[in-house]
């Protein structure tokens, strides 16, 4: 016997948003951890706000919505309030109950710089660090660091001369162009960059990680602008600031230079970098020892960072301008890859 269908004429329920989510499900792990992490820093975004007027949106509420971006590939911020309007699971994570009115998209690019400016955006990440390594993940003797080009939101049409000689020129074809002489109209933190031979120029930012070389938690990022000694510069900072003494420091053959090589052993690290085949800085005492092996085989690990903010995280290219707003954006992207990364481990 066929059924029929009952008019939506409901107006109250008895039953608990929570209630609709599974219990397994990812989400239900992230708030858990993403709830532990923000807790310390709360008072320090809750400073940040004024002692009268209206009252604004919790912080923790636009923490958590921003971190659903990255989470479930959501295109901008107003695809983003869309979402939570009309998914009880998106609405539940955020904090927001059955009737609760969504903010305007408006809100959290209002509130960026009060939320992750100065600083904050780093602090999160090493709340999250911490809290991954009371849960033994970061158990590893081995840094693994690396570079990537993140595209700017600048057309190359906007790679102008410096002298003002080229904005009547349409077309760039057949003119030598470089950062010496030109600059993006668009972005001036842009740079005009390819990472190697036979791959396209684009006008980019460098995003640099450091990664744990067994779990892959990234423990700290730089974002730069792009240039040959940019990758050197941000890796032993970040070394710097986070190697002990006689932990590994893994890279890649970009990496096999002087400058870099005794920088990290300066630091009293352990310099272990894929050597190359002529003109090594990577002695062969060095490479015959059986860490450095165990170290070529992590060394890919840092390479599944760049792959989930870049694929599923969708920052192949960067919807901002300048290199602050790029990093808080780089920065807000590696705190959602550690936390799938930690609830799911």
């Amino acid at each position: 016997m066929i059924g029929r269908e009952k008019p939506q004429k409901q107006l109250f329920g008895m039953t608990t948003l929570e209630s609709k989510i599974p219990e397994d499900h990812p989400l239900r792990k992230i708030r858990a951890l993403c709830d532990e992490c923000m807790s310390p820093l709360m008072s320090a975004w809750e400073s940040q706000y004024s002692t009268v007027g209206q009252p604004g949106i919790p912080p923790g509420i636009l923490l958590r919505a921003v971190l659903l971006q990255p989470l479930y590939s959501i295109r901008s911020h107003r695809a983003l309030c869309e979402q939570i309007e009309m998914n009880l699971l998106f609405r539940w994570f955020v904090g927001l109950d059955w009737d609760d009115k969504v903010f305007d998209h408006s809100v959290l690019t209002a509130n960026r710089d009060r939320l992750f400016a100065n600083g904050a955006t780093h602090a999160f990440l090493g709340e999250v660090t911490r809290a991954a390594e009371s849960k033994n993940l970061l158990s590893s003797d081995r840094m693994v660091v690396d570079g990537t080009l993140i595209k700017a939101y600048a057309s190359m049409k906007s790679f102008k001369a410096n002298d003002g000689s080229e904005d009547d020129k349409p077309n760039f074809k057949g003119t030598k162009r470089s950062n010496k002489t030109h600059s993006s109209k668009t972005d001036k933190d842009a740079r005009l960059y390819r990472k190697g031979k036979g791959q396209e120029s684009m006008l980019c930012h460098m995003g640099h990680i450091l990664v744990d070389g067994v779990s892959g938690i990234i423990r700290t990022f730089r974002v730069t602008p792009a240039s040959g000694t940019a990758e050197v510069d941000a890796a032993l900072d970040m070394l710097r600031e986070h190697g002990e003494c006689g932990d590994c420091a893994v890279a890649d053959r970009g990496y096999d230079c002087e400058r870099f090589v005794s920088g990290v052993r300066k630091l009293g690290l352990k310099a272990h970098v894929r050597s190359k085949s002529k003109g090594s800085a990577i002695d062969g005492r060095t490479k015959s020892r059986a860490s450095y092996e165990t170290s070529m085989k992590c060394r890919y690990i840092v390479e599944r960072g760049f792959a989930w903010i870049k694929g599923p995280g969708r920052m192949r290219q960067t919807v901002f301008r300048g290199t602050d707003k790029v990093e808080i954006q780089f920065g807000i992207y590696a705190i959602a890859h550690n936390l799938r990364r930690m609830a799911s481990a």
